[in-house]
This record gives structure tokens, C-alpha cells and sequence, in this order.
């Protein structure tokens, strides 16, 4: 599964793996970042519950967006520039539990996941997860944030 990150007032589209996604909020979550929560699509004004882990059209409110990128920015100086994981083994952190700040829907949407590629990414932490040349990659996630709004689809 991915994620397709869409800006509609400069069309600029953006598709993210659900691991850097997911990982890209839990490293926000470490530098500050208090997520308010996405903007309902129309189709679910009855039940929505303001996640991000789903691909259903919800909308990340600007100040939110730039919120998680100034977040973001902030752990820029903390990710190494190289990878410490070359020999690391993803079954080794099997029995860790998820974030505590994750809705009991984001951990069973998590959880559903792990046979979809989750696996391999839940007991890294994001700073290990963007070392190297992923760091590259979380750079331009953040100048998407910086952008304010965008739809999650």
C-alpha cells in the first residue's frame, strides 16, 4: 500500500510507501509535532475519525501540514547521514508493542499491515528509518508539508 499525498492549489502529487508514511509521522510525533487530527471527505460525515493512515481522500489542514513539517526540520539534525542497520534482522522486534499515541483504528489498521511491508519497519526507530539516503527523501516530505493543505488519497 502507498500513500498519494496530492497539493490541489499547485497540483504537485507526492506518493509515499505506507512505511516512510507511518514513520514520517512517529518521527514528527518525537520533535513536537501534536497531530490535529484530518479533515473528514465528504463520503464519511457521519464516522470519521480524523486518522492519517488510511487513503480515503482526507484532508491535512495547512497549519497541521506545515506543523508537521517544522517538526520534521527540527529532527533533521539528529538522523545520521549513514544507515547504522546494514545486518538487521525486521523479525528481531516482533514482540514490541506499537506507539501509544496511535487511535485504537490506526493500530489495527497498523496491525492489518504488517503482512503488507509494516513488518519490516515497526521496531526501527525513525531516526534509524530515514539514516542515509532516506534522509534525502525526508527533506522533500518536508518542503510537500511546507505547502500547507493537501488530500490524502
Amino acid at each position: 500500500m502507498s500513500y498519494d499525498l496530492y497539493h490541489p492549489s499547485t497540483a504537485i502529487c507526492r506518493t509515499y510507501s505506507r512505511q516512510f508514511f507511518v514513520k514520517a509521522l512517529e518521527l514528527g510525533r518525537l520533535y513536537g509535532w501534536e497531530p490535529m487530527g484530518t479533515c473528514l471527505p465528504s463520503m464519511y460525515w457521519n464516522e470519521w475519525l480524523g486518522t492519517y493512515l488510511t487513503n480515503d481522500g482526507q484532508i491535512v489542514k495547512a497549519e497541521d501540514a506545515r506543523s508537521l513539517a517544522a517538526a520534521l526540520e527540527r529532527s533533521l539534525g539528529d538522523i545520521p547521514d549513514t544507515n547504522p542497520r546494514v545486518n538487521w534482522d525486521p523479525r528481531s522486534w516482533a514482540e514490541e508493542e506499537l506507539p501509544e499515541w496511535l487511535t485504537l483504528e490506526e493500530m489495527e489498521i497498523i496491525e492489518d499491515g504488517l503482512q503488507d511491508g509494516l513488518l519490516d519497519v515497526l521496531g526501527v526507530t525513525p531516526l534509524e528509518y530515514f539514516a542515509g539516503d532516506v534522509k534525502v527523501d525526508l527533506t522533500k516530505f518536508i518542503r510537500f508539508c511546507r505547502l500547507g493543505s493537501f488530500e490524502i488519497s
